[in-house]
């Protein structure tokens, strides 16, 4: 009898197929990218983006009124806020549901909200906003706080959450989250006296 020859097993033809499929879709990858990327460049290179920046110019109080009966503060201030956009072709608009908190070591004072406003090009607004709240102080606290008063060092925390949405010319983008921190220091809070600013830092980052 002859050698029976050994079986032969067709090849997988969808290799080649596989592979080049492969090719394309790394090249498709590869497109989008730099086409995301020339996008960006663009973007910066003709509207030059700058983060805007906040400050505040002064501090007014109106009310400072502890409760004995209950260890509660009641008070009242007026913060004068500049915001500043320092960009050629971006608009910025502030829109509703802002939040605003002034606290003194890690116990709030007082909320309040900015105002909702476009702001255009090379723009510099200056806003007053009024905040006012009860909470409770312990008698710890209200020591504290009082030898700060005495010393003329007073620290504040003003914390700052507001929606924002830029515009790139006749170009919406998307709304986002801006969270500014700012450490204030003050040498009164007493209604009788107008506030200085002696020192301030600033923080802000952007929620997507």
């Amino acid at each position: 009898m002859g050698k029976r020859s050994a079986p032969r097993y067709p090849e997988d033809e969808d290799k080649g197929g596989c592979c080049g499929c492969l090719c394309w879709c790394c090249c498709f990858l590869f497109l989008i990218v730099a086409a995301l990327a020339g996008t960006a460049a663009y973007f910066f290179f003709v509207y030059k983006p700058k983060a805007p920046s906040y400050s505040v110019n002064n501090m007014s109080v109106s009310q400072f009124d502890f409760s004995s009966s209950d260890l509660t503060l009641y008070v009242k201030l007026t913060a004068s806020v500049r915001a500043e956009n320092p960009n050629d072709m971006i608009s910025i608009t502030y829109g509703e549901g802002s939040h605003t908190v002034v606290s003194y070591r890690g116990t709030p004072l007082c909320s309040g909200k900015l105002p909702a406003f476009s702001q255009g090009y090379k723009n510099v607004t200056v806003m007053d906003i009024s905040m006012e709240g009860r909470h409770g102080f312990g008698s710890g606290l209200q020591q504290a706080l009082e030898e700060s008063e005495k010393l003329g060092d007073i620290p504040l925390d003003v914390f700052v959450s507001v929606p924002v949405e830029l515009r790139l010319g006749s170009v919406d983008l998307r709304q986002v989250k801006v969270n500014v921190h700012c450490a204030l220091v003050l040498d009164s809070i007493s209604p009788k006296k107008k506030p200085t600013i002696k020192s301030a830092t600033y923080q802000a980052n952007v929620e997507f």
